[in-house]
């Protein structure tokens, strides 16, 4: 497969399966045959059944696993391991307790061999733009839950990747901050439109977010429908409660609710 020069954030998954082979019992066949193209500067959601292989999904792009069969291709090269050009962003934010807002954001950049300095004016930078630059000089315990996932995607969009990972990063929030979340997380991404692969288990915050939404099947987890999301950007919240958007919601769960039920044995 040709890339040009054009290539920068875009994700190719070619006939991808993943076999995790657990001492003294039987493979588990996580993904298979799996095909996912994401264009650059695209937001695409992936949703499915638990165990559907979502996180492992997202773990194979950032190149923290490695397929069993087939090729994953970021930009002009094969996924070969983690690498800058792809950030990732965890459901926990996993900052340092000791460390402030702003040297958790710089810390990827000094990791990195940047003077301190100079990656502490790249990490004002980013918290200004996630709107915490008033924060930059708190702690993690002195903020909420949405502050530090905010200071989360401030901490992995300042090694300026070329695609971001994000996985389930509001699901530990309430419902109220996990809706406004995804208002800002549109908001954030619109500056630069960075390529965005992000894994929910709620279909309307995948509607509301994406492009596109990729549904897997149940395990072995494959490609079952991608679906397209239509509406114009910005997005607001006030989106989701008109019948065009509840029509694509329904849609999505009619493709897994068999699946979501039988893995919690109701089927």
């Amino acid at each position: 497969m040709n890339h040009g020069p054009n290539e920068a954030g875009r994700l190719v998954v070619d006939d991808v399966d993943l076999v995790f082979t657990p001492a003294r019992r039987d493979p588990v066949v996580a993904l298979e045959n799996l095909d996912l193209e994401v264009e650059p500067g695209e937001f695409v959601c992936v949703v499915g059944a638990s165990g559907s292989g979502k996180s492992t999904l997202l773990r194979l792009l950032d190149g923290m696993l490695t397929p069993t069969k087939g090729t994953i291709t970021s930009g002009s090269a094969p996924v070969a391991g983690p690498s800058r050009d792809r950030a990732m962003v965890f459901q926990s934010d996993n900052l340092l307790p000791w460390s402030t807002v702003i040297d958790n954001v710089a810390y990827g950049l000094t990791l990195g061999g940047m003077r301190r300095s100079r990656a502490r004016q790249a990490a004002l930078r980013q918290l200004e733009l996630v709107g915490l630059a008033d924060s930059a000089g708190q702690y993690p315990r002195e903020l909420s839950g949405g502050m530090r996932q905010r200071v989360n995607i401030a901490r992995a969009l300042a090694v300026d990747p070329q695609v971001l990972l994000l996985d389930e990063p509001f699901a530990a929030l309430d419902a109220q901050t996990r809706e406004i979340m995804s208002a800002e997380l549109l908001r954030i991404w619109s500056t630069d439109r960075k390529t965005v692969v992000f894994i929910t288990h709620q279909i309307d915050e995948a509607v509301y977010l994406a492009d596109r939404v990729v549904v897997l099947s149940a395990r072995p987890g494959t490609v079952r429908e991608i679906v397209p999301v239509d509406f114009e950007r910005p997005r607001e919240l006030s989106l989701k409660r008109t019948d065009p958007f509840g029509r694509i919601v329904d849609h999505i769960w009619s493709l897994i609710e068999v699946e979501v039920r039988g893995s919690l044995g109701l089927s």
